[in-house]
């Protein structure tokens, strides 16, 4: 057996000698550009015997290192003392106290998180308290910001507000020369239709039209994506006989239901009562909801009819993107086994409903308003067929208007200093006084 280890010895050490020989000899040797191969042979050798080198040294140092924590790990267990644990591994003491910093450490999170939480809470609710009164809005209003709570209009409820807030990061609207116009319009019409180009600020003006509507009592009826009742819903024959060719949609009517039954309603829809039953017009919207898809189309229409006579509170209708009432819906009718065939909205029983829906008692109104980015071209039916309607045209923004947008955009941190006259100029000559490309044009020189 020594023979054997000293003849495999004896081995390796020749091995080194003759691999360090040849490495030294072929780097003597003078550099031929043809000869790369003897060249990389010598760089292999070399670095075929520093590494058995280093791997013997290494190995002796491994073995000491691991007899010495070897040591180290049998004196740290007899002087650490074990808690027994029940179903879990013995802990030490050093764990258990780890342990206990992080517990107190997320008790102090907690608590903090619950500070903040409540301290969001109480900022919420004095955002909600600073707001106008809708009510007292008049001339002297015109170009200034008015403030709008979460509670008085959801921000998912009109995208070109949901798009302001989000860039500004303050809860203010413009209010327009158009806006106190509408007001006296619709003092003196039952009926006033909304028109103007794309982007002059149509919906806007609608939305402030409902918060003043409000802010005086009246019971708002707001839809403020009609396209929705028309193009995101299930949809079922009706019946038989003389209403055959016409359909039930009981997705856009429980979006109806919501829109009557929102919280500055509430108090409304408890002091009114139907007509047949004892029971408010609140319950039966919150029974209607809860009402499968065959009854649930008929309940909206109802509710309807309600409103529309009612005499003790004044209805309003405000329905934005209307004119996708008189348009084809994105439902169809199967024909046959390779045929189908678009379901037009004179087909639908809500939409036939919605359009003509008119209170006339107690100073009620019907207020709509055309959109030419979700819907299309606006449809001139609507107008055509009643004479009553008054068409009342939404201008873009002026000098003075853009002027007073810049200077808000300016107070928020969105806008460059020194707004005047001459920048509001170019800026209506650039964008053609529409909102959303005067926000587009600041956020690419923001970038």
């Amino acid at each position: 057996m020594m023979r054997n280890l000293l003849a495999s010895a004896l081995r390796r050490e020749n091995q080194d000698k003759v691999l360090l020989s040849f490495a030294r000899g072929v780097a003597d040797a003078p550099f031929v550009s043809s000869s790369t191969h003897t060249q990389s042979a010598s760089f292999s050798a070399q670095r075929n015997l520093s590494n058995r080198r280093r791997r013997r040294s290494f190995s002796s140092k491994e073995g000491k290192k691991e007899e010495c924590n070897a040591i180290k790990r049998r004196t740290r267990r007899i002087e650490t003392t074990l808690i027994s644990t029940r179903g879990f591994a013995a802990k030490s003491s050093d764990e258990v106290e780890v342990e206990k910093e992080g517990e107190e450490e997320t008790t102090t999170t907690s608590t903090s998180e619950k500070k903040s939480n409540s301290q969001k809470e109480e900022e919420e609710e004095e955002e909600e308290e600073v707001t106008t009164d809708f009510a007292k809005l008049n001339g002297n209003s015109v170009r200034k910001y008015i403030t709008v709570s979460k509670s008085q209009l959801r921000l998912d409820q009109c995208k070109a507000i949901e798009r302001e807030f989000a860039f500004t990061g303050s809860n203010g609207l413009l209010y327009r020369k158009c806006d106190d116009a509408l007001r006296e319009i619709v003092a003196r019409h039952e009926r006033v239709h909304l028109r103007g180009y794309r982007g002059c600020g149509k919906s806007v003006s609608l939305a402030i039209l409902v918060l003043r509507e409000r802010a005086l009592g009246s019971l708002v009826v707001y839809l403020p994506r009609t396209s929705h009742l028309v193009t995101r819903s299930s949809y079922q024959k009706h019946g038989e006989g003389a209403q055959e060719d016409l359909w039930d949609t009981p997705d856009a009517a429980r979006v109806f239901l919501h829109a009557v039954s929102v919280k500055p309603n509430e108090m409304h829809l408890r002091k009114i009562k139907t007509s047949g039953d004892k029971q408010s017009l609140l319950d039966v919207v919150k029974s209607g909801l809860e009402k499968g898809d065959q009854h649930v189309t008929q309940i909206a229409i109802d509710i309807i009819d309600e409103l529309v006579k009612q005499k003790d509170v004044r209805v309003v209708f405000a329905f934005d993107e209307q004119n996708a009432l008189y348009g084809p819906s994105d439902m169809h009718e199967v024909k046959g086994p390779r045929s189908r065939k678009n379901i037009h909205t004179d087909r639908l029983r809500l939409a036939l409903k919605l359009r003509s829906c008119v209170p006339t008692a107690n100073g009620g109104r019907y207020i709509a308003c055309d959109s030419t980015t979700n819907v299309g071209s606006s449809n001139p039916v609507f107008k055509s067929k009643d004479e009553n309607v008054f068409d009342f045209e939404i201008p873009k923004f002026n000098v003075s208007e853009t002027h007073a947008l810049l200077k808000h955009y300016e107070e928020v941190g969105k806008c460059s200093q020194g707004i005047n006259k001459e920048i509001a100029m170019e800026f209506k000559a650039l964008t053609n006084g529409k909102v959303k490309e005067i926000q587009e044009h600041l956020m690419f020189q923001n970038a």
